[in-house]
């Protein structure tokens, strides 16, 4: 028997279909791999650049923060006491009028630093001896035949006087100031 040509030319033709099918198959999986991998690339990429934008959104939050706590009045204060400025009880005010001349509200006094406040050393006491125990025997040492004598426990406190000489070295304690509090000391020369 011979094979039929008319077959064999129609497997011919239909073994270079099947191979191009393949090749459609296999060349679609690898392009759907790589825009799998590139929408990957972007989504680590799209979560660092997230987490960066709220990384300096944080900062920015601090930031606004820090200015808000050192505008506030009391850091105000603090840090004009700081450079010896004191407040003033009787403050003027300055108005321009419409016609441009100036009207002066209140009456201008001189602000003044308070006196400073004396300093007194405290008296130090002095350390009292304490008794120190006898030996005594333990239950232990009659067995034995030799007494156990138990250490003597002494105990000593030690205070440190103050000297008028440490106590003006000392920097000034300042109190918090509040808003509507003035800093009752200030540093020589402060006016």
């Amino acid at each position: 028997m011979k094979p039929n040509t008319a077959e064999a030319r129609t497997a011919k033709r239909r073994l270079p279909l099947a191979v191009l099918l393949g090749l459609m198959f296999l060349g679609g999986l690898c392009a759907l791999l790589a825009l799998n991998t590139a929408s990957a690339a972007l989504e680590v990429q799209q979560r660092g650049l997230t987490a960066a934008n709220a990384s300096t959104s944080d900062n920015e939050q601090q930031l606004l923060r820090d200015l808000a706590a050192k505008q506030a009045p009391s850091a105000l204060a603090a840090a004009a006491s700081a450079l010896g400025l004191v407040p003033n009880q009787n403050p003027a005010f300055l108005r321009v009028n419409q016609n441009g001349s100036v009207t002066v509200l209140g009456s201008p006094v001189p602000a003044s630093a308070p006196p400073k406040p004396a300093v007194t050393p405290k008296p130090t006491a002095t350390p009292k001896p304490t008794a120190t125990p006898k030996p005594t025997a333990t239950p232990g040492a009659r067995a034995t035949g030799r007494p156990s004598v138990a250490a003597p426990v002494v105990t000593v406190t030690v205070t440190k006087s103050v000297t008028a000489s440490t106590t003006k070295s000392a920097p000034p304690a300042s109190a918090p100031a509040g808003p509507n509090s003035h800093p009752t000391s200030t540093p020589p020369g402060g006016h």
